[in-house]
């Protein structure tokens, strides 16, 4: 069964967040900073969609948001976010997610 291109850019934007998090594990990373980085893969990826795929992998445990833990910024650009364990495991392709599969 072939996948819709739209669902594989999705899909391919979700595994680079977790792949940049995992770069500097266990380091949260600014989310003004991720997405700059994933404009250099999509440059027409905005901020609404990191938002939608930082609110399903945060669903899906794989991220968290930090400042909820500390009561840090609440402009969706100037929070942290980092990898869980679980999260980890999915970058690191030790457990997949059929969701994330290509």
């Amino acid at each position: 069964m072939k996948k819709d291109p739209e669902a594989i850019k999705i899909m391919q934007m979700r595994r680079l967040i977790l792949s940049n998090l995992n770069r500097l594990y266990p380091t949260p990373l600014q989310i003004q900073t991720l997405y700059r980085v994933l404009c250099g893969f999509d440059e027409h990826y905005t901020l609404s969609l990191l938002a939608k795929d930082a609110a399903y992998l945060h669903q899906k445990d794989y991220i968290e948001f930090i400042d909820e833990q500390i009561g840090g910024s609440d402009s969706f650009e100037k929070k942290f976010i980092g990898l869980t364990a679980a999260g980890k495991e999915i970058a690191d392709n030790i457990q997949t997610d059929s969701a994330l599969e290509i």
